[in-house]
């Protein structure tokens, strides 16, 4: 049991880091087929740990609306 604790740390910093890549290329992250394989493994990982991790689209979707909200201030002259 103790060997997979490093495994699941690794996975769990591995799906919390969003890349510029990944907000680009959205359509093929947030496809059915990979939301569905990747809350297969939230889901087991939640069971088995406790932890509990946010679904990267979900995550990609309040970068982007930071991001635009900050544009929007700057060109607002805030």
């Amino acid at each position: 049991m103790f060997k997979l604790i490093p495994l699941l740390f690794l996975s769990f910093l591995i799906s919390c880091s969003v890349s510029e890549e990944m907000i680009e290329n959205k359509g093929l992250y947030c496809s059915g087929v990979y939301k569905g394989i990747r809350a297969v493994g939230r889901v087991a990982t939640e069971v088995t740990t406790g932890v509990s991790i946010p679904d990267v689209c979900d995550t990609i979707d309040d970068i982007v609306e930071e991001e635009n909200a900050e544009e929007a201030e700057d060109k607002s002259g805030g």
